[in-house]
């Protein structure tokens, strides 16, 4: 405020400041009389002495005072943002003071109905869903919760006023929300952590400056002056008309206000007010101070003397261009523009007193320059009741041209933004000249999710009348569909049935080790593991027979279910070691990927609103907190990862990372799982054997790590006996250290805290020793039928998957040898195995790699394409250069892209394979021989897996030169390195864990984006094109004629190899007879 006094002019203003001891300790008929007043409410303000100081000397009153009341209630500040058509959060009110909404909530004054789930809560039949805030209506309260659901982690996060360097605070193990008091309960609004304050003065000029949000890390990023770092962005039309109408409806000419950018659909961006502040100014802004002091000192003189000021100037007019979208019918159109530049106009206030402003002085005053205006943007309506349009309706660019009229503040950066197309052009850093003619653009990551602890489930069928009264009560009306239980009351509610049958049976006589018995016993400890938060447990309930009965009450018969197969999932989540991976993994390419420049780099970037970041994954919990982990690493964020997952991580709703659901992939896959079954598990030494032999058990020699594997092994179904014998000593070692322990009651239920203490063993996560004896027998026992005398190959990534986690996070069990053992020879098998799941010929794994893949390759292709046009297309947070002297930075218009997907495995091979295999016969590759190798070569596309694309632009090229804009794409197998380290001690000596295997470039020199463009228009054409009926059954059937084919193959071979096997047999019988 002291700023701004000190740049009006002492010729014209006498400032009279009055002091806390007039305004607190004196009555109002001793203020000192004054012309115009600004005063404004904060804490311990006396408010009605103000109003009755107006009221006695009329003064001319730059802040309306009674409207200020109106912003002590937020839900006011609601309705009235509603009644004006602009956009706020969907919103419910839990009033317990009997307030009366004039808005969409209205009531009549009595209590509402709170009702609370796990994941939403309930007012009065509306439903808002997590994460959510919870605000407090008085609007001195700042302690704002946010609610986070369980997929996420849970907990909530308190925001406050800032303390030393934290504004936020986050409680991961509380979920309930506050009961005493009044509340707005709305829906959190993703913003890529981001929000805006906009600050007016008048209705004609709005300052917005962009920060990061509270709501991501809760910590306070500074300035050297000790100001929190804030910087100057362009509103868009929208924002623009917010600020006056909010100007306006609140009466309010100095006004500070909350705004939140929400992208809706794929690029319209829409702004929502959350939060009316009152009278505010921007801090350390030379060019704000002196458009402020000009701006008031224009409006008070006009207010108080009108005659001797007929128009004035409003510097960067709000409303440059603004929309004459006011029409006479709501069904007018609304697309034409009328300029109302140079046109600003006053409130004509009803108690203005024309004394006090000396005319001479007034006279010699530097005023602004006169014109005329159809239009004074005061004059336009302000609410939907008046004939204004929905904000919402507006054009939603950004202003990007600013007034004709020039600042007459003497300030230093009142040159800047003189012409706004070279403006523009610095902006988007096209100048041609520079040090560096090519510059990074964009970068594309899609990366695999970090490590996690095994996938489990457990099956079993009952009629027990108690579990099939709980799958009546959850189900819908029909008895036939499945029902899935996820929610904390229904998971409580089923543990409560299940231990009251294990009573029931228990005082029957029913032993323990009944297999019924043991499953139900399994089941209750799964379910009293984990406190019931989070994504650790997902119950099924399958019916399987039904009859039909009379209903008594309804004397009509109906059908119910007599028998229900219940399967319980449970883990697959990340692990603190995955975790810690990611989190160094988006340090580490923070560092290589982006250029480390000596003004920060891209941290300096992202801070300060030039890098354009966003981050999509597939709906999976352990993929979502990957991607939470690397952007804590990548952007040096601080604290638990719900509240980063929540701000910056969003759910793909499209398939486009998750093939779940799309059921040509599906029996493609499951045609391929055929294959492997036939081809791989044979009694022969490939090693010895011919390269066709070979061929067919794995695919193409160009598949250099299959052969590698298939030669390592040699024998695969010798090597699945020895796997199958080696977990069986295992599970007999297991047994034994179960044993020893004593009878069964000692470790079942809820006892695993007196496990660890009697073994002395402690487990990964609380995992119980029976837990993980089950978990091997399971895979002992699916591993292999005795009866039939076959393998199931499907098992052996799991085998793989359980004892890589046994040896990282169970180094305590003391079975390292057999574990060693175990996993030289799963890992062999699954590297021959888990890439033939996705195509055992290059055709197949092709049309496999296109029909998966194409929504995600159709996404990049757009980023690519947005990447190079972004000046047109993608400004969500752009710079203000008018206000460039204040920013401290070096390089204004360099920007940055990053789009970052986080996958699961298929993904990561299928994407591969599109790379590696072009869709057309004689097509070349993208990649290089030595990228096709590198990548041919790695055994597994582990955790963490990364390929990355990178798109440079050459300045120094021709705009429509292809070869302006050039691609790298690199690729990474990840966290490759094998889990033997013996002891907890050595284990968390080696930092090196954390680490994944360095990217390599992969792709060929000099690639234009246009290039790469092709290629994958190809493969999205060709994965398209099987989405009608008739190219679905082509598919499958040309992959089912390749089956039938090899098991031709694989026929006539085992007849060679049974021959072969003879003729020998007679040799070696011959010699001994000889």
């Amino acid at each position: 405020m002291t700023e701004i006094l000190n740049r009006m002019d002492e010729n014209v203003f006498e400032i009279v400041i009055f002091g806390d001891d007039t305004i607190l300790n004196k009555d109002v008929e001793e203020w000192p009389v004054v012309d115009a007043l600004i005063a404004f409410h904060s804490g311990g303000y006396p408010l009605a002495k103000a109003e009755k100081y107006v009221e006695l000397r009329k003064p001319f009153v730059l802040n309306d005072l009674a409207e200020q009341r109106t912003l002590m209630d937020r839900r006011k500040v609601y309705d009235r943002l509603e009644s004006a058509g602009i956009d706020v959060p969907r919103h419910v009110y839990m009033s317990r003071d009997g307030y009366i909404s004039t808005g969409s909530q209205g009531g009549d004054g009595s209590i509402p109905e709170l009702v609370e789930y796990d994941d939403h809560i309930e007012i009065n039949g509306v439903a808002i869903y997590k994460p959510f805030v919870e605000k407090p209506v008085n609007a001195e309260d700042h302690e704002i919760h946010i609610y986070y659901p369980t997929s996420a982690g849970g907990g909530y996060k308190k925001l406050f006023r800032k303390v030393g360097n934290r504004s936020s605070e986050f409680y991961p193990d509380i979920n309930e929300v506050r009961r005493e008091g009044s509340f707005i309960y709305e829906d959190f609004l993703e913003t890529q952590g981001t929000d805006v304050k906009m600050y007016t003065v008048g209705p004609d000029y709005g300052h917005a400056e962009a920060r990061k949000s509270p709501t991501l890390d809760g910590s306070v990023v500074r300035n050297p002056d000790g100001k929190e770092l804030r910087f100057p962005v362009i509103p868009s039309l929208r924002e623009k008309e917010i600020a006056r109408r909010i100007v306006l409806v609140f009466k309010q000419y100095v006004c500070g206000f909350d705004l939140l950018r929400v992208e809706e659909g794929d690029s319209k961006l829409v702004p929502f007010c959350c939060d009316v502040n009152g009278f505010s100014f921007v801090k350390s802004s030379r060019k704000y101070y002196d458009d402020c002091a000009q701006l008031i000192s224009e409006y008070v003189i006009a207010a108080i003397k009108p005659r001797s000021v007929p128009i004035f100037s409003a510097l960067n007019p709000l409303m440059k261009t603004t929309a004459n979208y006011y029409p006479e019918t709501p069904k007018r159109a609304t697309n034409f523009l009328r300029d109302t530049s140079g046109g600003t106009a006053h409130f004509r206030h009803p108690q203005l007193v024309g004394a006090g402003v000396d005319q001479e002085a007034l006279s010699q005053a530097s005023l602004p320059e006169t014109g005329a205006s159809p239009i004074r943007s005061v004059d336009l309506p302000s609410t939907l009741a008046d004939g204004a349009p929905p904000v919402r309706d507006m054009s939603d660019q950004l202003s990007i041209e600013f007034g004709a009229s020039r600042s007459r503040c003497p300030s230093v950066s009142s040159s800047v933004g003189e012409n706004s197309t070279g403006q523009m052009s610095q902006l988007m850093g096209r100048e041609k000249s520079g040090t560096h003619q090519e510059e990074l653009r964009c970068v594309i990551a899609v990366i695999r999710h970090g490590d996690r602890t095994p996938k489990q489930k457990l099956k079993s069928k009952v009629k027990y009348p108690e579990i099939l009264d709980f799958f009546h009560k959850y189900s819908s009306k029909s008895s036939r569909k499945d029902l899935k239980v996820k929610g904390k009351g229904p998971l409580s509610e089923f543990l409560d049935t299940i231990n009251r049958i294990i009573t029931g049976r228990e005082k029957a006589g029913q032993k323990r080790m009944d297999p019924e018995m043991y499953k139900l016993h399994h089941m209750r400890d799964i379910l009293v593991k984990w406190k019931f938060e989070g994504l650790n447990r997902k119950l099924q309930m399958k019916p399987q027979e039904w009859e039909t009965i009379l209903d008594e009450k309804k004397n009509v018969a109906k059908e119910v279910c007599t028998k229900v197969l219940l399967i319980l999932k449970w883990g697959g989540n990340l692990t603190k070691l995955g975790e810690k991976q990611a989190i160094t993994l988006g340090e580490r390419l923070r560092k290589e990927l982006y250029p480390d420049a000596p003004g920060g780099g891209i941290l300096r970037l992202h801070s300060t609103f030039r890098h354009d970041l966003k981050i999509r994954t597939s709906d999976e919990g352990r993929v979502m907190k990957t991607a939470a982990a690397f952007a804590k690493g990548m952007l040096q964020l601080e604290g638990d990862l719900p509240p980063i997952v929540v701000s910056l991580v969003h759910k793909d709703s499209m398939h486009m990372l998750d093939p779940s659901g799309n059921k040509v992939v599906k029996q493609m896959l499951d045609k391929c799982k055929e294959r492997i079954h036939v081809n791989l598990p044979r009694d022969y030494d490939f090693k010895e054997g011919s390269m066709i032999m070979r061929e067919t058990a794995v695919g193409p020699s160009s598949l250099i790590s299959l052969h590698t594997a298939l030669k390592q092994i040699r024998n695969p179904r010798k090597v699945l006996h020895e796997i199958h014998e080696i977990i069986g000593e295992l599970l007999t070692q297991l047994d034994e250290m179960l044993g020893s322990m004593g009878s069964h009651d000692e470790y079942g239920g809820e006892g695993h805290h007196e496990e660890e203490v009697i073994s002395g063993i402690k487990l990964y996560k609380g995992e119980t020793l029976l837990e993980l004896t089950e978990r091997w027998r399971l895979l002992y026992t699916k591993l292999y039928d005795e009866e039939k005398d076959e393998f199931d190959l499907t098992r052996i990534p799991d085998v793989h998957d359980n004892v890589r986690f046994d040896m990282l996070h169970n180094p305590r069990l003391g079975l390292t040898s057999t574990l060693s053992k175990l996993y030289n020879k799963a890992k062999l098998m699954a590297d021959a195995t888990v890439p033939q799941e996705y195509g055992v010929t290059i055709d197949e794994r092709r049309r496999i790699a296109e029909k998966m893949c194409y929504p995600l390759l159709d996404k990049i292709k757009g980023d690519l394409t947005i990447a190079k046009t972004e000046d047109q297309v993608d400004v969500r947070y752009m710079l203000d250069l008018n206000h460039a002297a204040d920013l401290q930075v070096n390089t204004l218009g360099r920007r940055v892209r990053t789009r970052l997907y986080f996958t699961s495995e298929s993904h990561l091979h299928t994407l591969l394979n599109v790379l590696r295999f072009p869709s057309a016969k004689g097509k070349p590759s993208l990649l290089s021989k030595r990228g096709k190798k590198h990548v041919n070569e790695a055994p597994e596309f582990c955790y963490l897996t990364q390929v990355i694309i990178r798109l440079f632009e050459n300045r120094a090229k021709d705009e429509d030169d292809p070869r302006r804009f050039r691609v790298e794409i690199m690729f990474s197998p990840g966290a490759a390195a094998t889990p033997l380290h013996t002891s907890e001690l050595l284990r968390d000596r080696d930092s090196g864990r954390f680490n994944t295997s360095p990217l390599q470039v992969i792709s060929k020199e000099n690639i234009t984006c246009q290039e790469l463009e092709d290629y994958f228009g190809e493969a999205i054409a060709l994965g398209r094109d099987g989405e009608n009926c008739d190219d679905r059954k082509e598919m499958i059937n040309t992959l089912e004629k390749e089956h039938i084919e090899n098991s031709i193959n694989r026929d006539n071979n085992n007849l060679q190899n049974a021959l072969s096997g003879i003729f020998a047999k007679v040799s070696n019988d011959a010699k001994r007879c000889l």
